[in-house]
């Protein structure tokens, strides 16, 4: 794969012409506090032989990307075991929503854990 399998990235705006998001092309990305954490992963070609890639951002640090990650991949799976399971997804669903209110998340926490 071409990119880093943990990435920094942000919303900027181009000016000029061409327009559209800078990315990881951002001058400021050095900030602290400046952008947010993706990370990508590849997953087995599918039944057409095309290749499948997983991106997932807006994590706040490093470390947040690159544990989304791991758990993506199944670091915490019991050996033997290949499939994540529901629970485990539902985890990793409610995780990655930054912008949930309050009592949103709280109610989703005990929709998932019940």
């Amino acid at each position: 794969m071409g990119r880093a399998a943990v990435y920094k990235r942000c919303g900027c705006k181009a000016r000029g012409e061409a327009g559209g998001e800078r990315g990881a092309l951002c001058p400021r990305l050095a900030e602290r506090g400046h952008g947010s954490w993706y990370f990508s992963l590849e997953l087995p070609c599918g039944r057409d032989g095309r290749r499948q890639r997983v991106r997932r951002g807006g994590f706040r640090s490093r470390a947040a990307a690159e544990q989304a990650r791991a758990y993506l991949l199944g670091a915490d799976v019991v050996p033997g075991r290949s499939a994540v399971t529901v629970g485990q997804w539902l985890d990793i669903w409610l995780e990655m929503r930054q912008t949930l209110s309050f009592n949103t998340r709280r109610l989703y926490t005990q929709h998932v854990s019940d």
